[in-house]
């Protein structure tokens, strides 16, 4: 039952959410995107536009993801092989900065 603007100017933490049915995330969002409570992508319907950088740091598996057209920055998928990355996602259109597969240390 989470409403949600069409449109946030800055940042969205969601990093707490397990799981993203019903979800409806609005179409930009001008700052970082947070989910890395998620596991998995099912149900997940990421905006068209992301302004800075995309955490999806906790998914295990890629199925299903589609992501944005556009991302300003760096997506973060620590948890996720690069392999599956390049066979199961579609997207982004458009980066401006790194897809990034294991958390740095």
């Amino acid at each position: 039952g989470l409403k949600l603007p069409e449109h946030v100017g800055w940042s969205l933490d969601l990093r707490g959410l397990t799981t993203a049915e019903g979800l409806k995330l609005p179409e930009h969002v001008g700052g970082w995107l947070g989910f890395s409570g998620l596991t998995s992508a099912e149900g997940l319907k990421l905006p068209e536009d992301v302004g800075w950088s995309l955490d999806l740091s906790g998914l295990t598996s890629a199925e299903g993801l589609k992501l944005p057209e556009h991302v300003g920055d760096d997506i973060h998928l620590w948890s996720l092989e690069e392999d599956e990355y390049d066979q199961e996602v579609h997207g982004p259109g458009e980066l401006g900065g790194e897809v990034h597969f294991s958390e740095p240390g």
